[in-house]
């Protein structure tokens, strides 16, 4: 009986020790963010509250059995279904630990629900088009979040036997101090790899051996050998990290990703979703990946880049020299003077599937100016509200993500946003110094009327590579290839020399440590305690509290949430949309008539992406004509093809007709992630 009084007392201790570490970590962020099964009464609630334009359904389960919701938001459905609508898709938190992502789908969709009936502009949005959200993708990993012990992961509950061992999660972390947290533990070691920053103790970094460094601790997560195989947590519980498991540069053979693309059930569901509602026309993807601040995508290759050989059994048709090398350019040509593609429009994307060069990994040339406008309208917006974002440390697109799925092979314009960074401790900088702030704002002839002496000096203090010398950088905005304000980004994107000013580099965790210290009065990183390991002997442990990077201050994450719900509203609202512009009919002779039709893209979009046309997800428009009876078709087709348009264009199409005078015709045009258009035309 003393004993279980003991463990009671114990785990009481621990609960109330976890909460008061946490206090001010809680104050400013926590109380912002959602449990799961609060995610899924919002949602409950939402439906309930607005029966008339919103809907709940359940489009799978996770694999540990959690429903996975959809709530689905369109006004006048007696008029038009809300799946024959262009619809956007927003969705959040596919890692689990992006706990602010699902609370910006949520807010999204209490702001849109409040704008109908209220605000004109968004109630006929939502009479045209329909909203799906999908606010938290991976319940069972975001569920760590509100945990004790408080454990970071990203993986959902699906076991894997991550050491070979024939055991699944055998071996996963403790909390051997008892404070709620799963942070590190340091432990001195002949086969170290690691030692403590000499800039900050409070820091580890890898020795690097090109510098006579040699390491002296091992780092593991907390936790012991459970299953006395000499390793530790090398087992621990789960998964699959559900954004690596999408179809896209997915990663064989690595355990994480998935034993085969989609093969988790929470992908699946999405995946089905999507496929069964072919009007996504857009997706917003709340993420810890920002692809408008780093366009980067998961490989390095772009299609069409380079000059290519055109295998040897389509050379002899074509009249080209299998051994010759040419670019896309010249082989589009080619192909378009043969007459060969039966209408269809011949473009580099068109082609390079033909000749099977492989899947894109990187985005195609002309939608990746339409990113380059929006990146700057976003970096411009981020500017004015004072988000303090570095694009050196937003991530790109990852291999296996669902943002590359979005892009790749569903074919439709993806934005993904982190909306949070910790930021970085402001540094003093020489009032008559040349900074990189400095720097985006000079002109060319400013800048090189600098002088070498001046911009190498710079250089030596920003720690840049040896090859980023003065004379090249010179030479670059001399023959206009860089400017200054293009330059800058550049080097903040570029890792520090390892010695500037006689000190060692600085830690890539300090602006982590210094956000902890100053902003969150140490409550960010537990202070190194030792602690008498059963398998390791003398160990210390500490660290940073998990999820420091995605718990924002309420004061922060509010600001974030105002300006990218905003923002996202926008993009919703640039949707390509077709309009008869003008129509145009003209007497030939008796009974006969030109039937002219304007078709203009209103949107700010084009109609589709050329990535999508390239996957072949995104259709055609298709102008039909139709003809009322005793009328006849003379020149054009019943149905014409316009492969796309773009953002503002207007497109002209003529057909001639037998018709009698006072008799009409109708024109249609439709495509897949469109709302179609119609105009009857009366023969005058």
């Amino acid at each position: 009986m003393l004993r279980l009084k003991f463990f009671g007392a114990s785990i009481i201790f621990s609960f109330f020790l976890f909460f008061l570490l946490l206090t001010p970590l809680l104050a400013q962020g926590r109380a912002q963010l959602r449990t799961p099964a609060e995610v899924a009464a919002s949602l409950k609630g939402l439906a309930a509250k607005y029966p008339e334009i919103c809907r709940l359904s359940s489009i799978g389960r996770s694999y540990g059995g959690q429903e996975i919701l959809v709530l689905e938001i369109a006004a006048g459905r007696n008029k038009v279904k809300p799946e024959e609508r262009p619809a956007v898709l927003v969705t959040a938190n596919s890692e689990g630990l992006h706990l602010p992502g699902t609370e910006a789908v949520l807010r999204l969709a209490e702001s849109l629900l409040g704008a109908y009936g209220q605000d004109k502009a968004w109630s006929d949005y939502l009479n045209r088009q329909t909203v799906y959200l999908v606010p938290l993708l991976n319940p069972e990993a975001a569920a760590a979040f509100f945990t004790i012990p408080r454990m970071q992961r990203t993986v959902n509950n699906r076991p894997v036997d991550d050491d070979n061992d024939g055991l699944v999660d055998e071996d996963g972390p403790e909390d051997l101090n008892g404070d709620g947290l799963i942070t590190i533990m340091r432990v001195k070691s002949p086969e170290g790899r690691w030692i403590i920053d000499p800039r900050e103790p409070r820091l580890m970094r890898l020795a690097d051996s090109r510098k006579g460094e040699k390491g002296e601790y091992q780092v593991y997560s907390e936790g012991l050998d459970n299953d006395g195989d000499g390793l530790i947590n090398e087992d621990g519980p789960g998964g699959v990290d559900l954004n690596r498991n999408f179809p896209h540069d997915f990663e064989y053979f690595q355990k994480q990703a998935g034993l085969y693309p989609v093969s988790e059930p929470e992908a699946e569901a999405l995946l089905r979703f999507m496929f069964d509602h072919n009007n996504i026309a857009m997706v917003i993807n709340f993420s810890t990946e920002n692809n408008l601040l780093n366009m980067q995508q998961t490989g390095q290759v772009r299609v069409g880049s380079d000059r290519v050989r055109v295998p040897r059994q389509f050379a002899g048709f074509l009249g080209l020299d299998p051994e010759a090398e040419y670019t896309l350019k010249e082989i589009v040509e080619v192909l378009k003077s043969t007459g060969f593609g039966g209408g269809m429009e011949i473009d580099e994307s068109l082609v390079a599937t033909f000749l099977g060069l492989g899947p894109a990994m990187n985005l195609d040339r002309s939608d990746q100016a339409l990113y380059e406008e929006l990146q700057k309208e976003y970096k411009s917006g981020l500017k004015e509200v004072g988000l303090d974002y570095l694009e050196k440390r937003a991530k790109g697109v990852g291999k296996g993500s669902f943002a590359a799925f979005c892009y790749y092979q569903y074919g439709v314009p993806v934005f993904s946003f982190d909306l949070w960074q910790v930021p970085e401790p402001k540094k003093e900088e020489k009032k008559d110094g040349l900074t990189p702030d400095r720097l985006k704002t000079m002109s060319s002839e400013e800048f090189l009327a600098l002088g070498e002496d001046k911009i190498a000096a710079f250089l030596k203090e920003r720690g840049a590579p040896p090859n980023f010398n003065a004379g090249m950088l010179i030479k670059m905005v001399q023959s206009g290839q860089v400017t200054p304000a293009r330059m800058a980004e550049m080097m903040e994107k570029m890792p520090r020399a390892a010695a500037v000013g006689g000190q060692a580099e600085e830690n890539p965790e300090a602006y982590l440590l210094a956000y902890s210290d100053s902003v969150l009065k140490g409550a960010g990183f537990v202070n190194w305690q030792p602690f008498q390991h059963r398998d390791l002997g003398q160990v210390e442990i500490g660290g940073f509290v998990p999820f420091l990077k995605y718990t924002p201050p309420a004061d922060q994450l509010e600001t974030s949430l105002k300006f990218h719900l905003q923002f996202g509203r926008k993009l919703m609202l640039k949707l390509p949309a077709l309009r008869i512009k003008e129509t145009n009919i003209e007497k030939l002779g008796p009974d006969l008539y030109r039937v002219t039709v304007y078709l203009q893209n209103e949107g700010q979009l084009p109609t589709s992406l050329a990535q999508g046309r390239r996957a072949l997800t995104a259709y055609p428009l298709r102008v039909s004509l139709k003809l009322a009876a005793k009328q006849r078709l003379f020149a054009g087709r019943p149905v014409e093809i316009v492969p796309f348009l773009s953002a503002g264009e207007t497109r002209k199409l003529e057909w001639t007709v037998e018709a009698k005078k006072g008799s009409s015709l109708t024109v249609r045009v439709w495509g897949n992630r469109l709302a179609p258009v119609e105009a009857m035309i009366k023969v005058d």
